[in-house]
């Protein structure tokens, strides 16, 4: 077993201090690695830079040699059956979904982020002791027993981030075997009755697609800050999200964004934290995982995040029709869309995927991927005459990845799209996935298949407005698939 343990001596100064224990095998190389990325952020991410006062001791508290290989990586000789305490600080000062973040209020760890771990060790059980207090609750998905944290490996530990704190808001519903929980830390308005509701509403669409939720226990974390602000990272059975200012949302606006991020983190339960591109299966967090499909594990997830709500009846037609017109003004006002192509956006989210970048060289995965999605579930759905979509191409590729302990790659979703749609998709691999230009030509086209269209105009600022405006002689037959497409009744 691999132990560590977190305590917070100063947390007014942003650091806390991590120690990490384990047995030294005989005469083998030691090498400690600090991940140099997290999962759901696709660059490398230089943890180590908040990195300071490390050392490493024996037993005896004597100090061992190492030398630094690379910026994540340490070296150690080999050793006789020794137990070897790394110690250091580690500063904790990014209050976002991703990082980790401690005051005199909250301790909110990632472990991605600040634990090492042992090359050959990996597949070893974890244990985090934590710095308890008398009052303190503990929000994470993993096991805890009163003061310490359990991981059955480093794998399921980096995955698994965490608040304390004695001032967290908890509540929770029971949804068919699992128990969902929402945890709240920082200041909040909110209809917390409303939000379970709403939250097993747009659970029971997306379970249809996947199946039922695959945990006895799914923790949404919410670290709502005062300011503006909206962040969400998604793990195997639970989420975090960070949100502001968090006393609106109470309010319908922010309310309906916070639905809108967290219909997206549930969605990656099944896309990405378990149905995962070749590439990425399992994780190395040593380097860049580079894959050209990140308009499935994101930019899938962004369109039906928002399309379940609406199937769900938690979201109006006009407030979903709304987002998708603000998502399409993102695409149209993007010069690299005639630059860059999809899938070399998805490469390159490990280049500048998280900064704007230089003009009109690049293309987002999650807006892209959104109009990809919407461009292949629509096509479905005219070419099988509303009998299928996309989400039978999503059940189908799922039973034969994940649940056969496999990964997808491109020629895979290419035959599951003609499989559910009866046609050839070359053409949209060519335009759609690999093409430049020629995406918003083709959404139009879609588009006319459910009686709408594009409406655009100039604004001030010389970017172009744009909505989905429902036309006027919209047919009996577009209206039918419209309402398919919505999941309206008749």
């Amino acid at each position: 077993m691999i132990h560590y343990s977190i305590s917070t001596y100063e947390p007014s100064n942003g650091f806390v201090h991590i120690e990490m224990r384990f047995k030294a095998a005989s005469n083998t190389p030691i090498v400690l690695q600090l991940p140099a990325w997290r999962p759901g952020r696709y660059e490398l991410a230089n943890y180590a830079r908040n990195i300071k006062n490390f050392s490493i001791k024996n037993e005896q508290g004597i100090a061992i040699p190492y030398d630094k290989i690379t910026k994540e990586k340490w070296a150690l000789p080999s050793s006789m059956n020794v137990e070897i305490t790394v110690s250091y600080e580690y500063y904790a000062q990014q209050p976002d979904a991703g990082n980790s973040f401690v005051n005199t209020q909250l301790c909110y760890i990632n472990p991605v982020n600040c634990l090492l771990y042992v090359e050959g060790m990996q597949h070893l059980p974890c244990e985090i002791k934590l710095p308890m207090s008398a009052s303190a609750q503990v929000a994470c998905q993993l096991p805890f027993d009163g003061n310490s944290l359990h991981a059955e490996n480093f794998d399921q530990l980096a995955d698994s981030p965490f608040f304390i704190s004695a001032n967290l808001h908890h509540h929770s519903i029971q949804h068919g075997n699992c128990n969902i929980h929402f945890w709240a830390a920082g200041e909040v308005a909110m209809n917390w009755e409303q939000l379970k509701l709403d939250t097993i509403a747009y659970a029971n669409i997306q379970e249809e697609i996947f199946g039922a939720l695959p945990m006895k226990d799914f923790h949404f974390l919410y670290l709502f800050r005062a300011d503006v602000f909206r962040h969400g990272v998604e793990h195997a059975n639970s989420t975090v999200i960070a949100m502001g200012p968090g006393k609106s949302m109470i309010e319908p606006l922010a309310y309906n964004d916070l639905l809108a991020i967290s219909s997206h983190e549930l969605f990656h339960v099944w896309n990405i934290k378990r149905m995962r591109p070749v590439e990425m299966l399992p994780y190395d967090f040593t380097k860049e995982n580079y894959s050209k499909m990140g308009y499935v594990y994101e930019g899938i997830t962004t369109y039906y995040g928002d399309l379940t709500l609406v199937h769900a009846g938690v979201w109006s037609q006009e407030t979903y029709l709304k987002s998708l017109s603000d998502d399409l003004k993102k695409h149209i006002n993007n010069e690299g869309r005639f630059n860059y192509s999809l899938e070399d956006a998805s490469f390159d989210t490990w280049v500048d995927g998280y900064v704007p970048g230089v003009p009109g060289r690049k293309v987002s995965i999650y807006t892209e991927g959104l109009v990809a999605a919407l461009i292949a579930d629509l096509y479905i759905l005219q070419q099988s005459n509303g009998k299928y979509r996309l989400n039978q191409v999503l059940s189908d590729m799922y039973a034969q990845t994940y649940l056969k302990q496999k990964g997808y790659n491109k020629a895979l979703y290419k035959q599951l799209l003609e499989k559910w749609s009866g046609q050839n998709m070359d053409w949209y691999f060519q335009d759609i996935i690999e093409g430049k230009g020629k995406m918003t030509a083709q959404l139009a086209a879609v588009l006319s298949w459910i009686g709408c269209e594009i409406e655009t105009q100039l604004a001030e600022n010389g970017q172009v407005d744009c909505c989905i405006k429902i036309k006027l002689d919209q047919t009996p037959e577009q209206l039918q698939l419209f309402k398919k497409w919505l999941n309206l009744s008749a």
